[in-house]
């Protein structure tokens, strides 16, 4: 759980928050010391660990004594709340020092954040940006144009908060004149307002925020979503490194959170959504009891205005209904399965390569009780057994899996696979297509599909998943559609990733069809994947195939990384971040440089796979 703890004056803060739509575990320990200086109303720079510096507004503390030492910040895009050393602050003057473009690049609340911020510095200083407004990238950037020239011609001095001269105490009672000051309200976002308990929460009202704009219903629970909370389409399936959601499963955000103690729930609720939805001194309440089942392990805990849906399981996937292209059935919905009641999970991998698969499964912390394998490349088989210490059952050649096999081994709850796609890739001139060569092992990948899949009047969740290249003839894909009886979701791993490897995936998996998003573990930019001494030249490369001339940027085009003046390929632990895998994940059986990019080459990327995989967790039995 989630807690404050205070020893011997030194005080430790934990909480979660939502930033850019990634959530950040984080831990911030200092040491209390009397300081001065950043008044209510002053712009900051905050620093936390494992963030760039972040744009906030100091405002005033709730209580009648500020702690000596520490500031109350608001921090822009996003309007969460921190309380922080003002050694960990600095002047909004410091813009060229504190801005990152990593940041910048990669992350979209960043980017408003520095909007939000800008605006109203603009506003105090008096200055305007009238010139482009309704372009806001235009917009942007003009006004950084402006503060990387020093805010002139006011200076840093025009955006100071009224009255910071006669601040001097940081002490002082907020009541007091010196703290009574409150910022203009901010243009174009709005802070996080909750209702106030008594107001009856029905459709009429979002659930996380409390606006009567509602755009849709609220996918577990009695109420509704407006449409900027309606973020469960790229927060809900979301989990952190020790298994729990990411976010409040009410509201996607959350400060302070409470976790589940019931095995294999890893679900979450924040501070607000208890002491607001229920009623106040809820979360203290429900921190002294343990262990805690939450509200989904056991909806008669459901009180006030939080009041579970009946058929939550059902409306939780309509949610992420996919509805492009070619017209299908739908694929059968299979409703959540509760905590108490989720077994381990076995799993078929056909073409599985590197065992992607598995090593997402074990991040994520699904329990697996059998993962069999069927791939006949001796380098991919061999990375699978020395990585994994033998979990792996290998079964060689998919077309020698027999229907009496599959009943021996099974019955399996997911089956992946992604067929080799040189035969149907437009980049091979001598490709034979679906029908022919490497092409029809597809028809493996159906044939053991039309297998496995349960009979009507079974209610064990199956689910599958196929991929496959994005440039392939249109009459190829239709084929594997109407094989199939859906359409394709595209993913390319640029949003997650420092490469592109766009790929088509079909399958029945809950919420495929969400938005991709990155989180704090991925590697966005090449730099962040190079080893010491080494300079990325480019932030994103082209697709690392099987082919050494993939390294390079276009047929004759430079290669990625500069090292003592030169140019030079990536290395094979580099190319392994790329794609996500730890460092010397292929580095077995001395295989050289070459063995290793084409067994990469054939993988997946690694946040893609556990992007698609996350939302099994409402099914199978986790750690």
């Amino acid at each position: 759980r989630t807690v404050f703890q205070a020893d011997s004056g030194l005080f430790v803060f934990q909480r979660k928050m939502r930033w850019s739509n990634d959530v950040f575990f984080f831990f911030v320990s200092f040491f209390l010391q009397d300081g001065k200086g950043f008044p209510s109303g002053e712009l900051v720079w905050g620093k936390l660990k494992g963030f760039s510096w972040w744009p906030g507004l100091v405002v005033p503390w709730k209580t009648k004594t500020a702690p000596p030492g520490m500031r109350r910040v608001e921090w822009f895009g996003d309007g969460m709340f921190s309380e922080v050393y003002i050694e960990t602050l600095l002047l909004y003057s410091a813009f060229t020092k504190c801005f990152c473009k990593n940041s910048f690049a990669s992350l979209p609340l960043y980017k408003s954040a520095l909007f939000e911020s800008l605006e109203l510095a603009g506003e105090r200083c008096g200055k305007s940006f009238s010139s482009v407004e309704g372009d806001k990238d235009k917009e942007l950037k003009l006004m950084m144009d402006w503060a990387f020239g020093g805010f002139l011609p006011s200076g840093p001095e025009g955006f100071a908060p009224p009255g910071k001269n006669s601040f001097t105490d940081p002490s002082v009672p907020a009541e007091s004149s010196c703290s009574d000051y409150q910022p203009p309200p901010k243009k174009k976002y709005a802070l996080k307002n909750r209702a106030p308990v008594g107001i009856i929460y029905n459709k009429d009202f979002c659930l996380s925020c409390g606006s009567t704009e509602v755009d849709v219903a609220h996918p577990l629970f009695e109420g509704g979503l407006c449409v900027k909370c309606k973020n469960f389409t790229e927060t809900l399936y979301r989990y952190d490194d020790d298994g729990y959601q990411s976010y409040c499963t009410v509201c996607c955000a959350g400060l302070e959170v409470i976790l589940c103690d019931n095995v294999s729930c890893s679900r979450c609720f924040c501070k607000d959504c208890l002491n607001v939805l229920l009623s106040p001194g809820t979360f203290d309440m429900l921190k002294d009891v343990d262990p805690w089942s939450c509200f989904m392990c056991k909806p008669s805990q459901c009180a006030g205005n939080l009041r579970l849906r009946e058929d939550w399981g059902v409306k939780v996937q309509d949610f992420f209904a996919n509805n492009s292209a070619m017209e299908f059935e739908p694929h059968r919905v299979y409703p959540s399965i509760p905590a108490d009641r989720r077994r381990p999970l076995k799993v078929l991998s056909l073409f599985d390569g590197i065992a992607t698969g598995y090593l997402v499964l074990k991040d994520l912390g699904f329990k697996i009780e059998r993962y069999l394998a069927s791939e006949i490349c001796d380098d991919s088989i061999a990375v699978g057994m020395v990585k994994h210490a033998g979990h792996i059952e290998y079964v060689n050649d998919v077309r020698t899996i027999t229907r009496k096999h599959l009943a021996e081994w099974g019955p399996f709850d997911l089956l992946i696979g992604g067929s080799p796609c040189n035969d149907l890739s437009m980049v091979n001139p001598l490709r034979k297509g679906l029908f022919e060569g490497t092409g029809r092992l597809f028809f493996e990948f159906y044939r053991i599909l039309t297998l496995l899949k349960p009979k009507e009047d079974e209610d064990r969740p199956f689910f599958w998943l196929f991929e496959n290249v994005v440039f392939m003839s249109a009459n190829d894909k239709s084929d594997i559609c109407r094989f199939l009886e859906c359409n394709p979701i595209l993913i390319d791993a640029i949003k997650v990733s420092p490469a592109h490897r766009a790929r088509y995936f079909w399958g029945n998996l809950p919420g495929m069809n969400r938005p991709l998003a990155t989180s704090l573990d991925d590697k966005v930019l090449l730099q962040d994947c190079l080893e010491s001494g080494r300079t990325a030249k480019f932030d994103k490369v082209r697709t690392i195939t099987t082919k050494s001339n993939s390294i390079r940027q276009g047929k004759m085009g430079p290669l990625p990384v500069s090292m003592n003046g030169k140019e030079d390929y990536l290395w094979c632990t580099e190319m392994e971040q790329v794609f996500g895998f730890p460092k010397h994940y292929t580095d077995v059986n001395n295989m050289g440089r070459m063995q290793r990019q084409k067994v990469l080459g054939r993988s997946w990327s690694v946040p893609v796979i556990r992007h698609l995989f996350a939302p099994l967790k409402d099914y199978f039995e986790c750690e």
